[in-house]
């Protein structure tokens, strides 16, 4: 696929208006569009015009595009042809079956140009790479060596560039079947994903471009680590071969540096070591099948807890690091890695661990599988800067042409334990609102208040029992089992945007069903435990006009504005 001939487009979709506004859209890229009414018209579409893209709308009559989708799937076979869905949907049920019927991105409605042509130019890295790998048959060699340049770009380049993350993976033939993927979430949290796909190579390595694209997509919408796990697992287990799976360690790092949240599926132990002892303080064994096996799984069965220290390293791996042999046929092993990592020098152990077992394998030694190897190291400048804007830049709309409005919405017992709404409604206001440069900002003022609203007071959690180690894990051992048997309770969130001469404000009102605390004689503390005095309150304070409580105290209401001027 050429830039000057980017190939022909087929839109799908029942509204005329919205078929004539993509069009438009998709001739000013240089694509010829075809256009289909329903899901139905769509698959004979498909098979008389062959279109190298297809933007598919979802509910339609006929035949809706979930059906059309998997029927274009089943018919396109080695070809790809990437289907973008058109959706004015955020729930997060309908996004995950838009993935499961094989689609490969949405398309949020209404349309943004430059969304459009990012999600365009990354179907066509994918596309690209798909057609070099068919002609490997006639030009294996010259083509893997292409393919492997886009594969690091495609994958790796994206990833976090910080000093105190570092990674190494080393592949055992052109193509690795280990990758690293590392994105921040809208809240600041970090998220570092290793996997091994089974064997090496190049067979292995496709897998990683469907993995990368669905954790950097649902990441960047500000989900969760459970849906990024289950939609990745839906993804792989429509598309590996039977026998072929995806071991996965998705560990996220708490924007405060206080805890990791480890999910471990098939693959070797996470470490947690002391910064300053080199003492191994945790090791985080799998606690669940690797991706791809199951049709089905939950990702709240395999989350482990542990707190963490100002410098302490977490360390991932496949087990290539600790099977790998020397010419005595041994293996590297377990325990010499942890004899490496108590060994080392001060804030050296990565440099340590290569060295030793670059040392023991010998120079002459075949590598019989990947490597890989990250370091997380928990200081604060591995996590960004908090972005505190006094205005936005002036948006395109004078001033007076948006009116205001207000949504609410009620999230009742077991939801609150199924959805997590923050996503849901910042997908809306970014809709509604022009807020990109505030989008972090607003995505952390909602979730504190959130997490407080669940936590503190429908599960009536005590956040003094994470002041140690022990009561850590009590805390969150006792919040996955009331979060799991939640059956009563709600959260209610009211979203009022009002206009103000040269400025427009959102107010944010949420009330949980808790029993609130005395907000009137509570004086907030940076250095306290509780929730209620904790970190969270104050950095919503930071980043809101307001902050105030009503109510018994299960009333917050914080005031967030932007200029307009």
């Amino acid at each position: 696929m050429s830039n000057s001939s980017p190939g022909k487009a087929l839109i799908v979709d029942d509204e005329k208006t919205n078929r004539l506004i993509l069009k438009s859209l998709l001739s000013k890229q240089g694509y010829q569009t075809i256009e289909a009414v329903n899901g139905q018209e769509a698959v004979d579409l498909f098979k008389i015009e062959a279109p190298s893209i297809i933007f598919m709308d979802v509910m339609m009559p006929v035949l809706d595009g979930y059906e059309a989708t998997r029927q274009i799937k089943a018919l396109s076979g080695r070809r790809f042809v990437p289907v973008i869905f058109l959706t004015a949907m955020s729930d997060e049920a309908a996004l995950a079956q838009c993935i499961e019927a094989g689609g490969d991105d949405f398309l949020v409605k209404p349309y943004d140009k430059v969304i459009l042509q990012s999600k365009i130019r990354s179907m066509q890295r994918i596309a690209s790479l798909n057609h070099e790998v068919q002609g490997m048959y006639s030009m294996i060699h010259r083509e893997q060596e292409i393919a492997e340049s886009v594969f690091v770009n495609a994958i790796q380049s994206s990833n976090i560039q910080n000093s105190n993350l570092r990674q190494v993976v080393r592949p055992a033939g052109i193509f690795s079947g280990d990758m690293v993927l590392s994105a921040y979430s809208p809240t600041r949290d970090l998220f570092f994903l290793t996997g091994d796909f089974t064997g090496h190579g190049l067979l292995a390595a496709l897998g990683a471009m469907p993995v990368s694209e669905v954790f950097r997509a649902m990441t960047a919408k500000g989900f969760s680590a459970e849906d990024i796990l289950v939609g990745i697992n839906k993804k792989l287990k429509s598309m590996l071969p039977v026998g072929m799976f995806f071991g996965a360690q998705l560990v996220v790092v708490n924007h405060d540096l206080e805890h990791v949240r480890v999910f471990n599926a098939g693959m070797p132990e996470v470490l947690i070591v002391d910064g300053e002892t080199n003492r191994i303080k945790h090791r985080l064994a799998s606690t669940g099948l690797p991706l791809g096996v199951e049709a089905l799984i939950d990702p709240r069965e395999m989350i482990q807890y542990a707190p963490i220290g100002y410098n302490d390293k977490i360390l991932m791996h496949s087990d290539g690091l600790t099977e790998a042999r020397n010419a005595s046929d041994q293996e590297f092993g377990s325990e010499r890695l942890f004899r490496s990592i108590s060994s080392a020098p001060k804030n050296q152990i990565f440099d340590r661990i290569f060295l030793d077992l670059d040392q023991f394998c010998g120079q002459n030694t075949t590598q019989a599988d990947d490597v890989t190897l990250v370091e997380i190291t928990c200081v604060h400048e591995v996590l960004p800067e908090i972005e505190i804007h006094d205005y936005i830049k002036p948006s395109s709309y004078m001033l007076g042409d948006r009116g205001e409005w207000k949504l609410s919405m009620r999230f009742n017992g077991a939801r609150l334990r199924e959805s997590n709404p923050v996503p849901i409604l910042m997908n809306y206001l970014m809709e509604m609102e022009e807020l990109e440069a505030e989008r972090q900002s607003l995505f952390t003022v909602m979730t504190e208040l959130y997490v407080n609203a669940l936590d503190h007071g429908v599960l009536d959690l005590n956040s003094s029992l994470k002041s140690d180690p022990t009561g850590f894990g009590d805390y969150f051992e006792a919040r996955e089992s009331r979060l799991a048997s939640l059956d009563s309770g709600y959260v209610i969130f009211n979203l009022s945007v009002e206009q103000e001469p040269r400025r427009r404000s959102i107010l944010l009102r949420i009330e949980d069903s808790g029993q609130g605390f005395d907000f009137d004689n509570h004086i907030p503390l940076p250095n306290s435990e509780t929730a209620l005095s904790g970190r969270g309150i104050l950095l919503i304070r930071d980043l809101c006009e307001s902050l105030e409580y009503h109510g018994k105290g299960n009333i917050a209401i914080a005031r967030f504005s932007w200029s307009t001027s």
